[in-house]
């Protein structure tokens, strides 16, 4: 138990510090969606908010790229909400590590908890005072998502500055959140991987030509992991 932190105060401040490797990681790929909502049509205010009631990080530019395409309002929330499933899982996994929180406390520490937050949460709050580590999570959670929103607003911001100094970059923005997407994504491809992600893929190809690229997703988004699921059950028992 690391016995410096002693007072909410200098838990949270510990949160804080622990948050640096998270609002370095943050920062370039908030910037990254503040321009891709500069491309999709969106102003610097409608970006700020999206990222401060959201914080959804990689979903942020999926439903970005849904809206701007004409998908509807509810079926883009409802496959922001498939993507974010996973989340589900998180506050069961990390409940005992805060036995005896106050409810009240709960909704907010919630809110804030990221992929990268509940991976930094699970390594260092055994080491925090049981008391103390509500105050400490809030302090990481701070440090996270203030990078995502300023993150956002410095991208959007130097983006409307460069779209007036030369409106002709206003084409190469649209193709920003794909461009992105494919950044990430690719790195990612390995040889397990290869067939729960083509598979996806048709199948969200066969509903686009459909004239269903929203229901195509959700489809993708429940056949590509199972798939990958029933490729590793196999391998295992073959």
């Amino acid at each position: 138990m690391d016995k410096k932190i002693r007072s909410a105060k200098i838990a949270y401040m510990y949160g804080l510090l622990d948050s640096i490797p998270l609002i370095l990681g943050y920062l370039p790929v908030a910037a990254a969606f503040g321009l891709a909502v500069q491309g999709a049509g969106f102003g610097t205010g409608e970006g700020l908010l999206f990222s401060a009631l959201v914080f959804a990080g990689g979903s942020q530019f999926a439903l970005l790229e849904l809206l701007r395409g004409g998908t509807s309002l509810v079926a883009s929330v409802f496959i922001s909400l498939c993507l974010n499933l996973r989340h589900v899982l998180y506050g069961p996994v990390i409940a005992p590590l805060f036995k005896g929180i106050k409810p009240s406390k709960i909704p907010l520490l919630s809110f804030g908890l990221t992929d990268e937050v509940f991976a930094t949460a699970q390594v260092r709050l055994p080491a925090i005072p049981l008391n103390l580590r509500p105050w400490w999570l809030l302090g990481l959670e701070t440090g996270a998502y203030s990078s995502w929103v300023i993150g956002t607003g410095m991208g959007a911001l130097g983006s409307a500055a460069l779209l007036n100094f030369s409106p002709v970059l206003s084409n190469a923005l649209k193709f920003a959140p794909a461009a992105l997407f494919f950044s990430l994504f690719l790195p990612m491809l390995k040889k397990q991987t290869l067939i729960p992600v083509l598979t996806a893929t048709l199948v969200t190809l066969f509903f686009s030509v459909k004239g269903y690229s929203a229901y195509g997703i959700i489809a993708a988004a429940i056949v590509g992991p199972l798939t990958g699921l029933l490729g590793e059950r196999l391998w295992k028992t073959s």
